[in-house]
């Protein structure tokens, strides 16, 4: 902070001596060696000092974005899952994501500036005001329009990008549509990478007119304030003049305002904009801390559930989602009990999937209560009762890691400390393969169970839909769980495939519980009871033989899907 200004009066004193020899022809060479050495040393100090501050300012930057972009995930994993089923958790994310790692480091850093900007102000202006009183006042009023117009139109930049969140979220969107890997085959085999294209460009489009209009006011006043500036620098310039014109200074003298007016006018504008930039940074933090102020969901709250799950109650649940205009799931009421199998029936949007989520404590009832072995589910921690369940679901992750990382997954949460453990047990991975008939393939990949799932990666390799529905059934098979729930197990599967996971099932059905969802009912008609689900309710319930002597809804949709295999 105080390099300018001690560099300004070496400068000012070398010229003077270099002025003074000439003229006199007999000037000290020791005292001009004295001068000259002195400015090296200022000179290589400064340098060190500002190599030391910029790879302090790295480091601690890397550190800080690392810091807040884990507070950031950490967040998202703790958020209920019914905040992603709203577009203002999307927005606040990525609002928050928008210069994490710079806007908080810019807050410490301007701090620094301000106060270096003090002291090198108070030191520089100390020695311009030798030139005249007028001197630096006229220097500083001259950088007030220009850090005005910055402060003005950051914070307008900053409304502007806010106000884009959900626009720009969109227009990402349609870009991954046009390059991910498992949408290209029908962009191309429909054509659509123009319309896409096009829907791209007009968000593009949108922001540029209001982009352009910004740039277009800002670049207006900016000129308007560069005109003053130039005027007041004047003015400040004809007063040292006069001084000169009269004799009452030296060409160090000069010198030294020439050089102070730059430091005076940088130093000013770093301090002005040094409270503008902290007044935006905080704008930005603003966005990273409503995210992580967003309700969150304690899945550890709660009597910890020990030991096997013995029967399920469901006691006239009902449930919404979030912005939703009707239930989703109105009064449904049944038992299942250990060594039973229950199958969920019914058509698109009935609510059987949301039915699942309750049961795996991923959303709560809105109505009536869930017990397990006659308790209530709310009593115990969501994370020590899912310990109890594995599932598939419909929608079931394809991890782009190894194969035996897809399958151990489900085991890790018993030894958080000691990951491998989980993973590295050969023998269980082997046996939850085969039970979810992942080994008919496996062998035959490069590496076998240590084979890349991706073609994202060097060495990877993809499957087909089939592979991967396989691998999330040994993924559910893996977690010893009193509790297995299948949603839509087989959908993927080939006709051999599927006869062997149904057998698998059964096998499995006789010391667990084991709810299904299907609608392939080859599947369904193996469970103990059949529940038929309609507009959210309870319509049917019954073993496969009772339902299809009613012959109501699912024997109407059995015979539908038989009617198919006979013609």
């Amino acid at each position: 902070a105080f390099v300018p200004a001690v560099s300004l009066w070496i400068s000012k004193q070398l010229l003077d001596a270099v002025a003074e020899a000439i003229q006199t022809a007999s000037g000290e060479l020791a005292r001009l060696v004295s001068l000259l050495a002195l400015q090296v040393l200022v000179t290589a100090l400064a340098g060190l000092a500002s190599a030391s501050q910029n790879a302090s300012r790295e480091l601690l930057g890397d550190s800080l974005q690392n810091r807040i972009s884990r507070d950031i995930l950490s967040k998202a994993s703790q958020l209920d899952l019914e905040s992603f089923e709203t577009p203002d958790t999307y927005d606040a994310l990525q609002n928050a994501y928008n210069e994490a790692g710079s806007r908080p480091l810019g807050v410490l850093t301007q701090l620094i500036t301000l106060g270096q900007a003090l002291i090198t102000l108070g030191s520089v202006g100390a020695l311009m005001s030798q030139l005249g009183a007028s001197v630096v006042p006229l220097v500083l009023v001259a950088s007030v329009p220009s850090v005005w117009v910055s402060s003005q139109f950051g914070t307008a930049s900053y409304r502007m990008l806010r106000r884009r969140a959900p626009d720009a979220r969109v227009q990402n969107y349609l870009g991954r549509l046009l390059t991910l890997d498992n949408l290209v085959k029908e962009v191309r085999l429909f054509n659509i990478e123009r319309y896409l294209l096009d829907r791209w460009q007009y968000y593009y489009l949108h922001f540029r007119k209001e982009f352009a209009g910004l740039i277009r006011r800002r670049t207006i006043w900016s000129t308007a304030a560069s005109l003053f500036s130039t005027g007041m620098i004047a003015l400040a310039t004809l007063t040292v003049l006069r001084r000169a014109a009269n004799g009452q200074m030296t060409v160090g003298d000069f010198s030294l305002f020439v050089g102070g007016i730059n430091q005076l006018q940088a130093q000013f504008n770093r301090l002005l904009n040094g409270l503008s930039s902290i007044y935006q940074h905080l704008l930005y933090m603003r966005n990273l801390f409503e995210f992580l102020e967003l309700p969150s969901r304690d899945l550890n709250a709660g009597e910890t559930w020990q030991g096997e799950i013995h029967t399920i109650t469901f006691e006239n649940v009902g449930f919404h989602y979030p912005l939703a205009d009707r239930d989703v799931l109105q009064g449904v009421s049944f038992e299942i009990r250990k060594g039973q199998s229950l199958a969920l029936v019914g058509h698109n949007g009935a609510g059987k999937t949301t039915l699942v989520k309750l049961l795996t404590r991923l959303y709560e009832p809105t109505s009536g209560k869930i017990l397990l072995n006659g308790q209530d589910a709310t009593r115990y921690s969501p994370r020590s009762v899912q310990q109890a369940i594995s599932s598939i679901f419909q929608d079931y992750g394809r991890y782009h890691l190894t194969v035996r990382e897809n399958v151990g997954l489900s085991g890790l949460a018993k030894s958080q400390d000691d990951p491998n453990a989980i993973m590295d047990n050969d023998s269980a991975i082997a046996r939850a393969m085969g039970q979810g008939g992942a080994d008919t393939f496996v062998d035959d990949l490069p590496q076998r169970t240590e084979t890349l799932l991706s073609r994202y990666f060097e060495g990877g390799v993809d499957l087909s839909g089939g592979q991967w529905q396989r691998l999330a059934l040994s993924r559910l098979y893996f977690r010893d769980a009193s509790v297995l729930v299948f949603d839509e197990p087989t959908a993927a599967l080939d006709a051999e495939a599927e006869f062997a996971i149904i057998e698998s099932l059964r096998e499995q059905a006789a010391s667990r519980i084991v709810l299904i969802i299907s609608h392939r009912f080859s599947t369904v008609r193996l469970a103990d009871t059949i529940v038929v689900l309609e507009a959210g309710k309870i319509s049917e319930r019954g073993s496969h033989a009772e339902l299809m002597a009613v012959n109501g809804t699912y024997a109407r949709m059995f015979l539908l899907q038989a009617q198919g295999y006979r013609d």
